[in-house]
């Protein structure tokens, strides 16, 4: 389960924006986290932020063999292993046309305090999840069950999404993500508070910068009186 910590940065990662993170995460030198454009929230009006927990499947296998060994995890072990703070992260594989939850697994996994879904999959009983609360971020809605069509294969792994510009982003268990209209953030755990406190900065500074545009100055004069990334160390090369 997460740390009160990690609960308290969770609470502040939630009060931020995607656009503002991503140049955060743009200074720092960590550019590619962004996940692509075609994984988009189920309700815009509802924002995720939480910590990491990662799941992978695969299509299910005709051979006995192979089925057997795919199916050594539970259908259940996601709501099994769900904690309060953690965000569902399912990497589908090549499923493109089972869901990989519905309303029972939503509101499940809403009960046990999760923050959220994000999966390059589909999901079904949009509406259902969407009146739960549970922000999801997929690649498609469909009305199939995946249940006989995909199975889970690994659990507390690091999986790999669709980022914007057609490349893969890590996420490793334990990575914050942060979602809302715009699109959806991977923050690596290890610079998360960094990060945020440089996020919480720009944000203060950008709302200065909107204010004194509201009463009558330009963006120019405004950007120079306010550096927005001058207090942003780089930390990847």
């Amino acid at each position: 389960m997460p740390a009160d910590a990690e609960i308290a940065l969770i609470e502040r990662l939630a009060q931020l924006e995607t656009a503002g993170f991503s140049d955060v995460l743009d200074e720092m030198g960590y550019s590619n986290q962004v996940l692509a454009s075609d994984l988009r929230p189920l309700d815009n009006e509802q924002r995720l932020a939480g910590i990491a927990f990662c799941v992978r499947g695969e299509n299910r296998i005709v051979t006995q063999s192979q089925s057997d060994q795919q199916q050594r995890f539970s259908p259940y072990e996601i709501e099994r292993a769900m904690k309060p703070g953690l965000v569902a992260v399912i990497d589908a594989g090549a499923q493109d046309a089972g869901a990989m939850i519905g309303g029972f697994v939503a509101t499940s996994l809403k009960a046990k305090g999760c923050r959220g879904l994000v999966t390059n999959g589909g999901v079904r009983d949009s509406r259902e999840i969407a009146t739960v609360g549970l922000p999801t971020f997929c690649r498609f809605v469909t009305p199939i069950n995946a249940s006989r069509r995909w199975s889970i294969t690994e659990v507390g792994q690091p999986v790999q999404l669709p980022g914007m510009g057609g490349g893969l982003v890590a996420i490793q268990p334990g990575d914050f993500l942060l979602g809302d209209a715009d699109g959806c953030v991977v923050i690596p755990a290890q610079i998360a508070v960094a990060a945020i406190e440089a996020a919480e900065t720009l944000d203060a500074i950008e709302k200065t910068i909107t204010q004194g545009i509201r009463d009558g100055g330009t963006r120019e004069q405004l950007f120079k009186l306010h550096p927005r990334f001058a207090h942003i160390r780089r930390l990847k090369p």
